[in-house]
Parts: structure tokens; C-alpha cells; sequence
């Protein structure tokens, strides 16, 4: 599957700290050394429930385990804010990542919006 930055992506990524920062989320980075190998985000969409968001890992940096600390630190932040709920979008073609999400107790939910065009499922967590 090739994968493209979305409008929804640009207009998040443009301006973080109007989109996501000031309105309650966060940006994690994946650092070695001073090079940033991975990113993801978590977007509050109201109710203590975060999108978990923007997560990609560099392909020469990836089955090291940095999705698992990235993951690990979206949960965390989550739980900080007594979330009860964290949902991503992805696709079903993303097999090792579904996989990492199945690792994590997401289960697949009924998908009730299209915020992106490459995404057919959605996966929530209770936390």
C-alpha cells in the first residue's frame, strides 16, 4: 500500500500547536542521537478520549522495538489525562502494525467516520 500524506494529516501537521497541542494533545519522538526515528501522536477528541495518530518509524529504524516504546508512551500519556479511550485508524493492508495494535488489547470497532481516505478500521482501547 503506498502511502501519502492526507489533507486531514497536512492540516494537523501545518500548525500542531493550534490543531492538537493547545487543545489537549501531545506529539512523542523517537530520538537517536539527535535524528528523530518515529512520531506519533494523540489528539483528544473530547470526553477523555484520544486518537491515537501520526505514527510511523523510520524503515531503516523499524523491528527494534520503537513503535512498542512510542505505543507504550501514547498509553501512558492517556492514562495521565484519565482517558478511558484510545482509538486509531489504519488499514487492513498494515498487517505488522495491526498486529502490534493486537498485542496492545485494541479491538476493531465499527468505523463511524472517514477522516482518511487510506483508512478501513478502526481499533479502540479501553484504558
Amino acid at each position: 500500500m503506498s502511502w501519502e500524506l492526507e489533507d486531514s494529516d497536512i492540516k494537523d501537521l501545518l500548525n500542531p500547536e493550534s490543531s492538537i497541542i493547545s487543545k489537549g494533545g501531545q506529539f512523542f519522538f523517537a530520538m537517536v542521537g539527535i535524528r528523530v526515528v518515529g512520531t506519533s501522536a494523540m489528539i483528544l477528541w473530547g470526553n477523555n478520549i484520544f486518537e491515537m495518530a501520526k505514527m510511523t518509524v523510520e524503515k531503516s529504524y523499524r523491528g527494534r522495538g520503537i513503535s512498542k516504546l512510542l505505543l507504550d508512551r501514547c498509553v501512558d500519556f492517556a492514562r495521565t489525562k484519565n482517558s478511558s479511550n484510545i482509538f486509531l485508524i489504519s488499514n487492513y493492508t498494515l498487517t505488522i502494525a495491526r498486529n502490534l495494535y493486537d498485542q496492545y488489547g485494541f479491538k476493531e470497532v465499527s468505523l463511524d467516520f472517514q477522516k482518511y481516505l487510506r483508512g478501513n478500521v478502526k481499533m479502540s482501547l479501553a484504558i
